[in-house]
């Protein structure tokens, strides 16, 4: 039976931590200097492009292709065992990439929301579907 008091007393105590500490982030990110006016976007360039870095650990060579609301655009070709980057306008939307094997069948990504400058990495494995994945903004 004591047991059972003390695990409830661990529960009341991480519940106590949480009802603090997540508040005190909450706040933390409203209180960034570019928000001060409300507008999120104020500082950062809300054209321009972002980079696109595949590493292909296939044996097959990749057409990629970009997908913004439906809207197909070729990107280039990554051969198998090779990585590429590529700088591209960022469209409106969730980003999605289908990855296109030279004979041998295709897949498209997730969508992932992308803004301008930043850096997304597709790693498309030897054996099943790739994954984008946002690597930082500049």
């Amino acid at each position: 039976m004591t047991r059972g008091k003390f695990h409830n007393k661990g529960r009341w105590v991480r519940l106590i931590l949480a009802a603090v500490l997540i508040p005190i982030l909450t706040a933390g990110c409203f209180l960034r200097s570019d928000r001060d006016n409300g507008d999120p976007f104020q500082g950062r360039d809300r054209s321009g492009p972002m980079v696109l870095e595949v590493m292909n650990d296939n044996f097959n060579d990749a057409r990629i292709y970009t997908l913004w609301n439906g809207n197909r655009r070729r990107i280039g070709t990554v051969i198998g065992k090779t990585q590429e980057s590529f700088e591209i306008p960022v469209g409106h939307g969730d980003l999605r990439v289908q990855v296109d094997f030279i004979a041998a069948g295709s897949f498209i990504t997730d969508p992932i929301t992308v803004w301008p400058g930043e850096v997304v990495q597709l790693v498309i494995p030897s054996a099943s579907r790739g994954r984008l994945i946002p690597r930082s903004l500049e």
